[in-house]
């Protein structure tokens, strides 16, 4: 698992950056997130930050919530952000932005602070794990303020974050969930199928079917699906953000085709 703490302060500081520099109208431009304003997804940032060192650096419980499956979860999550929607329409932009830069840094201290290979307090559900080790859950992290910050820069116009040093180590994270999500497909023992992201960012990805699972490979041997993904849409598709049809000029399946298309239908998000 990729290394992504030293990568946290320069995307902490761009989006810091993004956000001063935006005018009274931007803050409240629409966004790829569906009822979600420019200010809204700032604000969920600042959000699950507070959230997050308020569980784990103080040890806060908040009131537990009966979920028994992952609909119950993903509701329970919409009614939580939908709590910190109505909150922050009272706070400022200028607010907010300060509150960003004390809860950011306080967030990666905290990160620094955790043993790697330790137990994280939440699993990485979008990969199949019950149980996931800091290092993975803190990749997580990182990938929901690359993601969030991306849906800002694309709203307002400014320079997308796909540069290769913050947008491959997301690219990496959001890979581990392949095996996973072909968990209920069985074809033929060693049945091989490779994801490419095209463009700078971007790398190759390979999966083969083994006797009970899938897994990943560094084979060579031709796939039996190939899919190629223009590195501009990828992180759209993954997170739910453009439909797979709509983005149909993006992206290419070489080989079986039912394979290959059920690798654009991988989510790693869960809003």
């Amino acid at each position: 698992m990729i290394d992504v703490l030293p990568i946290f302060p320069k995307l902490d500081a761009l989006l810091i950056e993004v956000l001063s520099g935006l005018s009274p109208q931007q803050w409240h431009k629409d966004t790829i997130c569906k009822q979600w304003k420019v200010k809204d997804i700032a604000a969920h940032v600042l959000d699950v930050a507070i959230r997050r060192l308020s569980i784990g650096s103080d040890a806060y419980q908040m009131p537990a919530a009966a979920i028994n499956k992952q609909g119950e979860n993903l509701e329970y999550l919409n009614y939580l952000n939908a709590g910190r929607l109505s909150a922050y329409e009272r706070v400022s932009p200028a607010l907010l932005i300060s509150q960003l830069k004390i809860v950011q840094e306080e967030l990666h201290l905290y990160f620094k602070d955790l043993d790697p290979a330790g137990k994280a307090l939440f699993p990485v559900c979008w990969a199949g794990e019950y149980v996931s080790d800091n290092r993975f859950d803190i990749a997580r992290e990182y990938t929901e303020r690359w993601l969030r910050q991306q849906q800002i820069r694309q709203a307002v116009g400014v320079d997308s974050l796909l540069e290769k040093q913050f947008y491959n180590p997301f690219l990496q994270i959001c890979m581990k969930a392949l095996p996973y999500h072909f968990k209920d497909l069985n074809p033929a023992l060693d049945t091989l199928i490779s994801v490419e992201i095209v463009g700078d960012a971007g790398a190759r990805w390979s999966i083969i079917r083994r006797v009970d699972q899938w897994e990943f490979t560094i084979s060579e041997s031709q796939a039996d699906a190939h899919v190629y993904i223009d590195q501009n849409i990828a992180w759209m598709l993954f997170s739910n953000g453009i439909d797979i049809q709509e983005s149909n000029q993006y992206w290419q399946v070489i080989g079986d085709q039912d394979l290959g298309c059920h690798v654009l239908m991988m989510r790693t998000f869960m809003v």
